[in-house]
């Protein structure tokens, strides 16, 4: 009887180590949760993470059980996190060729007009984005969204900066002529370096975007389905619609159900 039992219960065991190594076991672990300094999405006030994307991110995580820290960090570093590890969910961000193969993505959960600003008294007007490779230089952040925009589209005349705040500066001060910004962030960055939107002024369009929640390659497929369903709930319940409005006022939220996963390269 002893034998049997021991067997049984080697058995057991043996069991529930193949369950922890395949992708059911996975689905326990914890995500690590990155962002960057991009208010009203992102943002630290006091040491505390604040913003949209950090207070949609809180209530999705605490309806699947987990209560992780944010870390908001510079979106370079943020991204290479999230691009080189597997359990990180890294938000908001865009698609792209690039990261369309080291992420899978749930949403989206807000949309935005990647634009060209100048100066209020700027007299320039901009009909072609061609036309800004020999108007003056660009004011980017490293790695984000309207800086890879750029590139692709043969921008070379470009400053990088490490935050988004040191771009709208260079702006105000006339370091670069353009200012390459998501229009959802403007307003909460000048209020940040003690200027108002009266200071810029909205020149050209370079392209409108859908921005998801992106999570890293090796993270398990049951991971990122429970939290698709969960954003989904909260979507068809009305409560996403009134986070939205209240960090985005009259701004029409994003209420689409998508999900993509990874390119295999």
């Amino acid at each position: 009887m002893l034998r049997v039992l021991s067997l049984r219960f080697g058995l057991l065991a043996m069991s529930l180590l193949c369950l922890l190594s395949s992708g059911e076991g996975v689905a326990a672990e914890k995500l690590k949760l990155v962002t960057e300094v991009w208010p009203p999405m992102s943002y630290e006030q006091n040491g505390i993470p604040q913003g949209f994307g950090v207070e949609l991110v809180n209530q999705l995580q605490a309806k699947l059980g987990q209560q992780e820290k944010i870390d908001v960090l510079p979106w370079a570093r943020a991204y290479s996190i999230a691009s080189a590890s597997p359990n990180v969910l890294l938000f908001a961000t865009s698609m792209g060729d690039e990261r369309e193969r080291l992420f899978d993505f749930i949403g989206p959960i807000a949309t935005s007009k990647i634009a060209l600003y100048v100066r209020a008294d700027d007299p320039i007007t901009i009909n072609h984005l061609s036309e800004v490779k020999t108007a003056g230089i660009v004011g980017v952040y490293r790695e984000s969204a309207g800086a890879q925009l750029l590139a692709f589209s043969g921008i070379n005349n470009l400053l990088v900066a490490s935050f988004p705040q040191q771009s709208a500066k260079q702006l105000l001060f006339s370091r670069v002529r353009f200012w390459c910004q998501a229009d959802l962030a403007v307003k909460h960055l000048l209020e940040e370096i003690g200027a108002k939107e009266a200071d810029v002024q909205q020149v050209y369009v370079v392209s409108e975007i859908k921005l998801y929640l992106a999570f890293s390659r090796g993270t398990a497929a049951d991971i990122v389905l429970s939290w698709q369903a969960e954003l989904e709930k909260m979507k068809d319940s009305g409560e996403f619609s009134r986070l939205y409005q209240h960090w985005f006022g009259a701004l029409p939220p994003p209420l689409e159900h998508q999900i993509f996963w990874h390119k295999n390269t």
